[in-house]
């Protein structure tokens, strides 16, 4: 699974001062403490001393040091049972003193040994999400906003099939494709007019991998070859270029939207085929959405690029009318 290090860099950021404040807090705590029962103090010091201390000591009195560490245990734990009584004795919890992490299964540090902790996990999905919510309509798009009733359910003249019969399967297949992605998720090529719902089921799918803790990486083909343009060309904002193109190339899913509505040019096709070519090298899945029919693909762009979507993408035609315009009509 990728982690998007700015995201995972702004998440250590602030588990670094969570501890830190924990360490403060846990400071005051002494002080007040100490300042009312200073044996507390005394005993805090005692059960600071090392194990490391009492086995040297036995060493050179030569007494076994098995027998000290024995010893030792049970000072410790009669100096704990004093502390704790003298804490209840006036009306502290016993707990007050203890370190109290967020998270007690990585006391806050975000991993266990070289394992991210759930607590990390959790959080960068979260932030996940709140990023593409800053692209994405997610709010309003999702699967349990997507209408059938958009589309007609007469049979439709040139395909021989309902418009909300071919959607009814799309949905199916949109649906189970998010609720079961995994890194090993195939590739999907949505293609039809404009309006139709291409857009509103990336997001839908988009929603539901970002929620699961997949990293999701979501354009327009225009911006895509900008970005790219950016850095070849070390244009402006290069570095927002530079963190994009890393998103394109490494994100657990990649979703290019609106293929074929790019100025095509020198720069461009190679541009389109090399990302695609790299994502399918690195068995990373990509939902390409176009208006473009499949059998004119390679007219508009190349045969190489043709050869991939139409042989390494599962393709779904979207038909009926223009959503946007049933909804501009139902307003009049």
């Amino acid at each position: 699974m990728y982690f998007d290090k700015h995201i995972l860099s702004e998440i250590m950021q602030d588990y670094a001062k969570k501890r830190e404040l924990h360490a403060m807090q846990l400071e005051q705590h002494k002080y007040a403490v100490y300042e009312k029962i200073p044996r507390i103090r005394e005993i805090d010091t005692l059960l600071r001393s090392t194990a490391a201390n009492v086995i040297k000591i036995a060493l050179d009195k030569g007494i076994d040091p098995e027998l000290a560490v024995n010893q030792l245990k049970e000072e410790n734990l009669a100096l704990q049972r004093e502390r704790k009584e003298l804490l209840i004795k006036n009306n502290i919890s016993p707990n007050f003193l203890d370190d109290k992490p967020d998270c007690t299964i990585c006391n806050d540090t975000g991993y266990i040994g070289t394992t991210p902790c759930r607590c990390l996990k959790y959080e960068y999905q979260q932030r996940l999400t709140k990023q593409l919510s800053s692209i994405l309509p997610i709010k309003d798009q999702n699967f349990n906003t997507f209408r059938l009733d958009y589309y007609p359910n007469t049979i439709d003249a040139r395909s021989n099939v309902a418009p909300r019969e071919i959607m009814k399967y799309n949905y199916d297949i949109c649906k189970n494709y998010a609720d079961n992605f995994s890194l090993n998720s195939e590739n999907l090529l949505f293609y039809g007019s404009s309006g139709l719902g291409k857009t509103f089921l990336s997001t839908c799918i988009a929603k539901t991998v970002t929620e699961l803790g997949f990293s999701v990486a979501y354009d327009t083909t225009i911006n895509l070859i900008r970005n790219y343009e950016i850095i070849k060309f070390n244009g402006a904002n290069v570095t927002q270029a530079e963190q994009a193109v890393t998103r394109y190339e490494h994100a657990d899913l990649l979703i290019l939207d609106d293929l074929g509505t790019e100025y095509i040019s020198a720069v461009s096709i190679p541009t389109i085929y090399s990302i695609i070519n790299l994502r399918l090298m690195s068995h990373k899945p990509m939902i390409i959405s176009t208006n473009i029919l499949p059998n004119d693909i390679e007219a508009k762009y190349s045969s190489a690029i043709a050869s991939r979507l139409l042989g390494d993408f599962k393709a779904l035609r979207f038909i009926g009318e223009d959503i946007r315009k049933l909804k501009n009509r139902n307003k009049l």
